[in-house]
């Protein structure tokens, strides 16, 4: 599998058509795996507990905000 990263501006036409994220590149130079990623589920139980994983860009906008970061790109499987 091949994950290209995309800017912000670029990726919301992408979510818009529903392509599922891979993952979100975060300000503080960490990532969030997103839906695409396919790990299993009590793995991304896991790290949804920690603030590493979220389903939707939502998600991923409401847990990057509480830690006082943001989505700055977003990766996707290239396709």
């Amino acid at each position: 599998m091949v994950t290209i990263l995309v800017d912000l501006a670029d990726a919301q036409q992408r979510l818009a058509a529903d392509e599922p994220p891979y993952a979100f590149q975060i300000s503080d130079h960490t990532t969030m795996l997103g839906p695409a990623c396919r790990y299993g589920s009590n793995y991304l139980q896991n790290l949804r507990s920690e603030g590493r994983y979220a389903e939707s860009f939502a998600e991923a906008t409401l847990v990057t905000q509480a830690k006082g970061v943001t989505i700055t790109g977003i990766w996707f499987v290239k396709s």
